[in-house]
């Protein structure tokens, strides 16, 4: 297996901050190399399983290849190609990308580095000559993706299933890989169990923190070390809504907003199941894993309550009830979820009449009896995100006019999106309630 032939491979974007923190030069990745015409070894597609929207299937790379394990300063990465070409896992699909998706999932990406966040990271993009037909006819591109592992929920899900007796030898590796300090504990693979619920919890609750909505929380989209990853229907929220979904699959909205702590909660029971079958001899073991589970809603709870204090920069002791004020005036308010935490630091900051009425002096005045401490705010409630109308603007300015104008301007924005550097401009305007009623995002596969 290898890559697809290409021609003429055009590189489009290329993360200079990632080159650096991969100890790669820059100069040295032509588009042969990123594109996988020149390798080094045989590229692999990995099988995996998952329950996607709930039905258990058996599945694998169909459109991604990984060319090996990157090594620096002590720390492994692998390389993928996405977007280049049939897999032995592909069934009826074409193994290609469009350009427009894959530059879409680099900015994602690149947000979410830049936001703190837990990601796989975008190296570089790469134009095809291919034609790719999804929704429309669009040139074909390959996505460098780098990540410190792709091995996910679902991969466990795939080897309990179809290779039992390897189960142990692959947790082991895992565990040998990913959270060394677990080999010589007596209990390791309940540890195992319970640092991989807190990486992830860790991770939706940061994604709750900005808004963010992955939009298919399908097991085999759960990293095991808490990275984000597949970017395909997902989006920010603008108008505070737990009920927002704007992922085309995603009919009956099991992975909106406000669904996603409910969604970790059942992906990790399924994981637990997989891995049940390490407890065969120690039914009790498996009752002390079940019992870390059982702990999920408190300790994500926690985190939760924690992190949304930090946004409201408050700490006292009835800081949860005073949370859930605020979420009930969001919710009622529909007001804009990033701006009204910068409204809040600093008032007077939109002009917006929500940011006017009774309640919202009410919260404020409630919040600056309590404390309402600037400096934490301004480090957890970002100024910048990816605003889902500035990225189709983007993306269909390439498009038509092959003009990355647009887009650069999103990137320069979203490299310190903490950090103001325009007040009130275009890249803090939340779009029309009309546009978010109506746009919706696609997987691209």
């Amino acid at each position: 297996m290898k890559p697809k032939d290409i021609d003429n491979p055009e590189v489009l974007v290329l993360n200079e901050g990632l080159c650096h923190d991969l100890g790669l030069h820059k100069e040295e990745l032509n588009s042969q190399i990123l594109s996988g015409q020149e390798l080094l070894e045989e590229p692999i597609a990995q099988a995996y399983a998952g329950h996607q929207f709930g039905r258990f299937t058996v599945l694998g790379d169909g459109r991604a290849m990984i060319l090996g394990e990157h090594v620096h300063d002590g720390s492994r990465h692998d390389i993928q190609l996405k977007g280049s070409g049939r897999t032995p896992y592909s069934r009826r699909g074409d193994g290609n990308a469009t350009v427009s998706s894959m530059l879409r999932e680099y900015i994602y990406s690149y947000a979410m580095e830049n936001l703190g966040i837990k990601t796989s990271r975008s190296l570089a993009v790469i134009e095809t000559e291919n034609l790719v037909r999804r929704r429309r006819t669009e040139p074909g591109a390959i996505l460098v993706r780098v990540m410190e592992s792709h091995i996910r929920y679902g991969t466990f899900q795939y080897v309990a299933s179809q290779a039992p007796g390897e189960l142990e030898e692959f947790t082991d590796y895992v565990i040998d890989r990913h959270y060394p300090h677990l080999n010589n504990k007596s209990k390791k693979y309940v540890d195992f169990f319970d640092e991989v619920m807190r990486s992830s919890i860790d991770m939706v609750v940061d994604w709750m923190r900005v808004g963010f909505i992955h939009g298919v929380m399908n097991t085999d989209n759960m990293s095991i070390d808490g990275e984000t990853f597949d970017y395909g229907p997902c989006a920010f929220m603008n108008y505070y809504d737990e009920d927002t979904v704007f992922s085309s699959v995603d009919k009956r909205g099991r992975y909106s907003f406000g669904s996603q702590k409910e969604m970790l909660q059942w992906n990790l029971t399924r994981f637990a199941e997989s891995l049940q079958p390490l407890f065969e001899e120690s039914s009790y073991a498996f009752d002390e894993l079940k019992a870390k589970l059982d702990s999920f809603d408190e300790t994500f709870d926690e985190k939760y309550y924690n992190m949304m204090s930090r946004k409201l920069g408050i700490k006292s002791d009835g800081e949860k009830k005073i949370v859930n004020k605020f979420l009930d005036w969001l919710r009622d308010s529909r007001a804009d979820y990033t701006n009204t935490f910068i409204e809040l630091e600093n008032p007077g900051s939109f002009d917006d009449p929500v940011y006017s009425s009774e309640g919202f002096k009410h919260i404020w005045n409630e919040l600056a009896d309590a404390g309402l401490d600037k400096r934490i705010m301004k480090k957890t409630n970002p100024r910048y995100i990816p605003r889902n109308y500035l990225i189709e603007e983007a993306l269909n300015e390439y498009l038509k006019k092959e003009n990355l104008s647009k887009f650069k301007r999103l990137l320069d924005r979203l490299e310190n999106p903490y950090e103001s550097k325009d007040a009130n401009s275009q890249f803090q305007q939340p779009p029309p309630e009309e546009f978010d009623s109506e746009y919706t995002t696609y997987c691209n596969t």
